[in-house]
Parts: C-alpha cells; sequence; structure tokens
C-alpha cells in the first residue's frame, strides 16, 4: 500500500510518501498553505491509496481538500495509545509523519 502521511504545523508540515511493500520512504517539507498542499496531493497523491493526517487544527481543510481531489483520508487522534512516545529518544517531524502505528 502507498500511503502520504501529513504531519502538521502551523506554518510547515512534513509529507512522507510511503510505500509498505518495499518499506520506501521520501520526505517533502511544505508551507502549510492550501497550494502547496493541492500540488502535493494533485502530484504524489495519485500514487497513494491513502492520505493520514493528525488531527489538529489545519486538518479539518486539509482533509477537505484531499477529498475534494478524491483522495481517500484518514485522520487519527494522537492522544491514543498508539501514538504515544514516552519511550522514544528521538522526535522529529519526519518520525512523527513516519510513525509505524498507523
Amino acid at each position: 500500500m502507498k500511503i502520504l502521511a501529513l504531519d502538521l504545523g502551523k506554518f510547515n508540515s512534513v509529507c512522507c510518501l510511503y510505500d509498505s511493500n518495499t518499506r520506501n520512504t521520501k520526505f517533502l517539507t511544505t508551507p502549510t498553505k492550501r497550494e502547496q498542499l493541492q500540488s502535493i496531493f494533485e502530484n504524489e497523491g495519485k500514487l497513494t491509496e491513502l492520505v493520514v493526517m493528525e488531527s489538529c487544527g489545519p486538518s479539518g481543510w486539509i482533509n477537505d481538500l484531499a477529498v475534494s481531489l478524491g483522495l481517500s483520508t484518514l485522520v487519527c487522534s494522537t492522544n491514543e495509545e498508539a501514538w504515544r512516545w514516552a519511550n522514544v529518544k528521538r522526535k522529529t517531524d519526519k518520525d512523527d509523519a513516519l510513525n509505524p502505528s498507523v
């Protein structure tokens, strides 16, 4: 399965393109703006089966944008146990985007 996972930020977001068959990843950093995310959804999203993002302030309009472009989405609550980082020694935006618990 090919997944486009987003770690959303107020100003910038990290996109992780992940292929579960090959375990290959590709990361993109983009401003959290409609035009930039729409471009990523149009170019990279057509190659993915699912767009995954955390539930936060901008996730509403970003989810709506992805759905309007015909993409399947999953918005995750980061308050769930699978998202806890209590035992992780390193935490970065790339780590968040690649979180294997999704």
